[in-house]
């Protein structure tokens, strides 16, 4: 109204002013002012501001037209000595006018609005106001030029719809810019024409913002569609709202401006819905689109190896009113090929994918409107989740049916049983290719009912399978034929065990149930376990029921094997008894294997625990086996005999009488049983076994007595017994008399040389009588024998055998002579020989060729019957082998009195070189000459030569050839020849003859003398 008056009030005044031309046009910009005057017209020179109707704006900056003649015309540009911005004043405001005729100024005549107003220019502003009202930002030129300058009008024609719009600010602050500012507008809505000065000449279109909606809720049970936004007015008639074109009738405004209830609506396709509201005809900005979505609650799994059909189920899964309208399925990445849908439940086809994956995202969109899932969490999509639907048993396998089972290599069963905290793994585990069935053995479960946790990767079931098993029972030991029992573990049993039922079991075809003990856990295993009696019986799988609760369980054993502990033999070792057990007592169900044959016919009597069969003379040790009704010894027991004595088997029941030697032939001879062992008396003195043999038995007498009576015995048992009588003497070598310093001595050969013996050397000028010790010798692989089929072809006879007699004089005695006769006693028996005796040799002269020469034999076998060296024994000499002689711990005094005497044996007499040369050479190399002291020989000169003279053949060995060519070697330390099947002894070995090394003779070659001087002398022959 105000405005309104005011423009009346202008109008008024201008009829009764003076009226000036107008200006031909006017320019403006956001700089400047230029108007555009003719020549012949008035012109303005100046604007005079107006703060009200009556008073002239003071604070504003001075301002003129600058006016100038262009192309016929007056252009006068507008100065302002201030910013624009600051340019603004009432509606009443002046224009000063100068006509052409007259300099003088006007200042009151013509208004600003009267010509060509400057209407605002290039208004902009920040939005348009809320239906709920609001601050709206304007910038631009010349926005209050003539108005206000606080309000501004919404129109000027009908004054119904007049509102005030209030502008903030202080016009009159020299720092406000009048041409940015904020004005607030009332609660309001719809379109209306806004004015920013007070002529109402010139309207700027405005209206109140558009409705939004921020969001659509719909209510199925409630058929309400609640809509959420602003700018919705307060009036319910000037709200217009539309679900995809149709105009809802049912219309409230719920919440002032920002809340609109739709009622009586409700939607059961899926898809996009578009929502249009118009308020007081301003319509919403765009189109809304909802999306009522198909809602996912579950989603099956496939294999990604094989892919398959995917069954998702939920609401809104299909379209009622439109069948054509199908949505487009994506899992992950992958398209899912719909084959059929209902609202609840839509299956679709799902290639295969070696990449697989996990928790990925499933949409199920209608016309680009996705789904969402029921509940907080979003259903996703695993490939290869396994599910189990059902299982079975039989056989000990169990069977799973389901889907997505994978293959062996990746997927594993978990079980879970009462009483085991932790999973058990099972065998035996396959899957079909189809990966709908797995198969699986059982393991041994203490309880019946259990849980399967399957596994495909690391990627359980949705869900655990519970399964039980029915009773099975194992046998875990073998009863005794007699007072046996069973022990029997019990698997996939009720749990917990009840007392009040202990189980029972029939065996065979029994009727008569016998009761078990209540089963019970043992230390020594995690099942249950029950002992039940077995009645007498023999044999193996013996069948039987076993009944536990309402379950039965069949079950087979077998009784223990026969087993052998001991034997036993009847007095006269006629008959032999077997101890042990489980033998049964039936003859027709035993079978006796001794070394392999059949013996069972020589059973003489039988119980469980022994049996006795009669001993046959063909009976060898060996192992014996017994089978029982089928049921054999788990191994063999290997059965000793007693010794068996054949006969005493010496040839003609002869032995010689020097140590003489009886040979016993039998069996197991050797027995380690102290009860059996073999003795073998001789003149009712214990003789010394000789040769140990199983089949042959060499002992020697320890009685010189003749005739032997000769008893055997195997135990305490007498066995067969006889005399031997001694072969008679018998001389076989007779060397020359060694003559000495410190007397004579000869050493005589010969063959069962016993008695007593006397012994004395005939001279020309005297009797010397002789002293002698025997040596019976006889090598340990010798005996004497009958001829006996039984003993191996390998053994000799030996009747040449050679004793050894050596005699040497009592007294010291010198003898001159060179022959004489020996005269020997044996016994009953007289010999008398021819002898040569050796002459005396002071020294060994090393410079002489012939000097210190000794005469020695050597015959065709290589053996040394002895050896003298110098005047002084060689104490130790022991025979190496059949090349070497050692003698130890000897030292070399005088190296030209040294001589050596070597004297060989045949073949035939080396028994005789045995006996003689320890004997002799521990008389003879006693130590250096007496009263000499030892020294130790840096000089050799001379040696080999003087040795090289004793190859000389003995008269009485004519027959035997020399060795040809013969090698004496001398070489200091002895050498080792490598091959030799002998070692050479060391120079602190025994001084006796090694019987090991004289076993076996063998014909040698060269004739070699070795000497390691001070310590060792080796002879090499």
């Amino acid at each position: 109204m105000i405005h309104k008056i005011s423009f009346f009030l202008i109008l008024l005044f201008s009829l009764f002013k003076i009226v000036y031309s107008s200006p031909k046009s006017v320019m403006r910009n956001e700089t400047s002012i230029v108007y555009t005057f003719s020549l012949d017209n008035d012109y303005y020179t100046r604007f005079v501001m107006y703060q009200n109707e009556t008073t002239p704006r003071s604070d504003i900056a001075p301002n003129y037209f600058d006016c100038q003649i262009v192309n016929l015309e007056r252009v006068c540009v507008f100065h302002f000595g201030d910013s624009l911005s600051r340019l603004w004043g009432a509606v009443y405001s002046r224009a000063c006018v100068r006509t052409v005729s007259d300099p003088k100024e006007d200042c009151e005549s013509t208004w600003i609005t009267d010509y060509m107003f400057p209407e605002p220019l290039n208004v902009k502003f920040s939005g348009y106001p809320p239906t709920s009202g609001g601050d709206v930002t304007f910038n631009g030129t010349f926005l209050r030029l003539a108005g206000g300058p606080n309000t501004l009008s919404s129109s000027f024609q009908t004054p119904s719809t007049i509102f005030i719009i209030t502008v903030h600010g202080n016009f009159s602050d020299p720092k406000f810019n009048c041409n940015n500012f904020t004005a607030t507008f009332p609660p309001n809505s719809g379109n209306f024409k806004l004015y920013f000065d007070d002529t109402g000449k010139k309207a700027f279109p405005f209206r109140y913002a558009s409705p939004t909606i921020s969001s659509l809720i719909p209510d199925s049970t409630k058929k309400v569609v609640t809509i959420n936004g602003d700018n919705y007015s307060t009036k319910n008639s000037l709200v217009q709202v539309s679900f995809d074109g149709v105009d809802q009738t049912n219309i409230n405004i719920t919440v002032n401006h920002t809340q609109i209830q739709v009622n009586n609506f409700n939607r059961v396709d899926p898809g996009p819905m578009s929502v249009s509201i118009i308020i007081n005809s301003v319509p919403i900005d765009k189109k809304y689109i909802y999306c009522f979505p198909a809602v996912i609650t579950s989603i099956t799994s496939v294999s990604n190896h094989l892919g398959g059909i995917v069954t998702i189920k939920g609401s809104k899964l299909s379209s009622v009113s439109n069948s054509s309208f199908v949505p487009t399925i994506t899992i992950g990445d992958k398209q899912c090929t719909l084959i059929k849908s209902t609202t609840t439940e839509l299956e679709c086809q799902l290639d295969p994918n070696e990449s697989g994956g996990k928790n990925l995202p499933v949409d199920v969109n209608f016309g680009g409107c996705n789904s969402t899932s029921s509940g907080g969490d979003a259903v996703t999509f695993t490939y290869n989740i396994p599910t189990l639907s059902s299982g079975s048993y039989s056989n000990g396998m169990v069977t799973l049916i389901g889907t997505n089972l994978g293959t062996t290599n990746e997927s594993f069963i978990q079980l879970y049983t009462n009483g085991i905290n932790d999973s058990l793994t099972v065998d035996q585990f396959n899957i079909s290719s189809d990966e709908k069935s797995a198969t699986f053995k059982l393991p041994l479960l203490k309880c019946k009912s259990f849980n399967i946790n399957f596994t495909r990767i690391d990627i359980s079931a949705n869900n655990k399978l519970s399964m039980s098993a029915p009773l099975s029972i194992n046998v875990t030991n073998r009863p005794s034929v007699s007072n046996g029992s069973l022990n029997i573990e019990l698997y996939y049993i009720d749990c917990p065990i009840s007392p009040s039922q202990p189980p029972s079991i029939n065996v065979g075809n029994s009727t008569s149930a016998t009761q078990c003990s209540i089963p019970s856990l043992t230390t020594t295993s995690e099942y249950y376990q029950t002992t039940c009696s077995t009645p007498y019986g023999t044999g193996v799988n013996k069948q039987f029921k076993f009944k536990y609760n309402s379950e039965e369980d069949n079950g087979e054993f077998s009784y223990e094997s026969p087993k052998v502990v001991s034997r036993s033999f009847s007095k006269g070792l006629f008959n032999i008894t077997i101890n042990g057990n489980n033998f049964g007592n039936s003859t027709s169900l035993i079978k006796v294997y001794f070394n392999g044959s059949d013996i069972s016919s020589e059973i003489q009597s039988l119980n469980d625990n022994q049996f006795t069969f009669k001993r046959l003379n063909s009976y060898e040790n060996g192992p014996i086996n017994i089978t029982v009704d089928g049921n054999s010894m788990e191994s063999s027991f290997y059965l000793t005999l007693p010794p068996v004595i054949y006969s005493i088997i010496n040839k003609e029941n002869k032995t010689i009488g020097c140590g003489g030697l009886i040979t016993i032939s039998g069996k197991n001879l050797l027995t380690s049983d102290d009860k059996f062992k073999v003795k073998v008396l001789a003149n009712n003195e214990n003789t010394t076994v000789i040769v140990p043999d199983e089949k042959t038995l060499i002992v020697r007498a320890n009685n010189k007595d003749s005739p032997l009576f000769v008893s055997t015995f195997i135990g305490d048992d007498l066995g067969p017994n006889t005399t031997l009588t001694y072969y008679n003497p018998k001389i076989t070598v007779i060397p020359s008399v060694k003559n000495k310093k410190d007397g004579i001595s000869i050493r005589v050969g010969g063959v069962s040389l016993s008695g007593i013996i006397s012994a004395n050397l005939g001279l020309v000028t005297e009797n010397v009588s002789l002293a002698c010790d025997l040596q019976c010798s006889l090598s340990p692989n010798e005996t004497f024998y009958l001829s006996n089929p039984i003993l191996s072809s390998n053994e000799t006879d030996i009747t040449n055998s050679t004793d050894c007699l050596s005699c040497h004089s009592i007294n010291s005695i010198v003898v001159d002579e060179t022959s004489g006769v020996l005269y020997l006693q044996l016994g009953s028996t007289s010999y008398h020989y021819d002898v040569k005796i050796e002459e005396i040799q002071s020294s060994l002269n090393p410079s002489s060729s012939n000097g210190g020469e000794r005469k020695s034999s050597k015959l065709s076998g290589g053996a040394i019957a002895g050896i003298t060296i110098g005047s002084v024994a060689a104490a130790g000499a022991i025979a190496v082998n059949h090349r070497q002689i050692q003698v130890n711990n000897f030292n070399i005094v005088d190296l030209g009195s040294i001589y050596t005497n070597i004297t060989y044996c045949t073949d035939n007499f080396q028994p005789f070189c045995k006996s003689c040369f320890d004997s002799d050479l521990s008389s003879t190399l006693s130590g250096g000459t007496s009263g000499e002291s030892p020294t130790t020989v840096n000089s050799y000169s001379g040696l080999e030569n003087n040795i090289n003279n004793y190859q000389q053949t003995p008269p009485i060995l004519q027959q035997q050839p020399l060795l040809p060519n013969p090698i004496n070697h001398f070489e200091q330390p002895a050498p080792v020849y490598a091959g030799d099947p002998f070692q050479l002894l060391h120079h602190n070995d025994s001084n006796k003859l090694n019987d090991e090394y004289l076993s076996s003779y063998d014909r040698l070659g060269q004739s070699v003398i070795m000497v390691e001087w001070v310590a060792t002398i080796i002879i090499i022959f």
